[in-house]
């Protein structure tokens, strides 16, 4: 059993249900346009939405033009012209407000894992919504310290992403460190980019579609306990 010093979590649909802020975001926004919202529309602009993510991961869309892009195609679809970044606006500050809820289970695993390691959060997220989700949350004192993509300048799965998260925590070495996280193209693949080891958080036991793998996986966070030794 290897003895890890460092934890880097990620923070969406890891320890904070994302989903169902997004839900109620996007409820909001299809009130706002006198859409009629219906299951198949989440699911569409979910798809649409993680392709988005997907393009800003690999560097092909700066942050801004993602997130306002995203709604122009959804909307697009729905046989509308909107402006992107106005609905991404009003989209983000109802995540931002309605965010902070906790997977069952994550608020004690932070803190019986917090008296043995120091913790850390790693995410792509917006620096302003996701700053206000984990004060809501009251989660921060957990953290060590929170790195988010649009201070550092890089996205996850980038390799300085990571190399400016090794290069503020004080003897930080890679083969010391694990990441836990939900996304396998932003957290697992970062973590096999910059050799720190990676722990797959899959709830849903989705099928992995491709070529690596993380060293471990989880259904239930507290499985994190079995891999860490306590």
């Amino acid at each position: 059993m290897k003895n890890y010093k460092y934890l880097l979590f990620d923070l969406d649909d890891t320890i904070l249900d994302f989903g169902a802020a997004e839900n109620r975001a996007l409820e909001f926004v299809l009130e706002s346009q006198r859409v009629d919202n219906s299951p198949g529309l989440y699911d569409r602009y979910k798809a649409i939405n993680q392709a988005h993510w997907e393009m800003l991961e690999r560097n092909e869309l700066t942050k801004d033009r993602a997130l306002a892009k995203r709604h122009e195609v959804f909307f697009g679809e729905l046989g509308r012209s909107v402006d992107g970044a106005f609905i991404n606006e009003m989209y983000m500050t109802q995540i931002a407000e309605h965010g902070h809820r906790m997977f069952d289970g994550a608020l004690d695993v932070l803190r019986i894992l917090s008296e043995a390691f120091p913790l850390y959060i790693i995410t792509n997220g917006v620096k302003a919504t996701q700053e206000k989700r984990l004060a809501n949350a009251g989660i921060n004192p957990y953290f060590q310290d929170v790195f988010i993509s649009e201070d550092t300048g890089f996205q996850k799965p980038m390799k300085e992403f990571f190399e400016h998260v090794a290069a503020c925590i004080d003897g930080f070495t890679p083969g010391d460190a694990l990441i836990i996280g939900d996304s396998l193209t932003s957290d697992i693949l970062g973590g096999i980019n910059s050799g720190i080891d990676t722990c797959w958080y899959n709830p849903d036991a989705k099928e992995n579609p491709f070529g690596f793998k993380a060293d471990f996986e989880i259904r239930q966070l507290n499985e994190l306990f079995r891999i860490l030794g306590r």
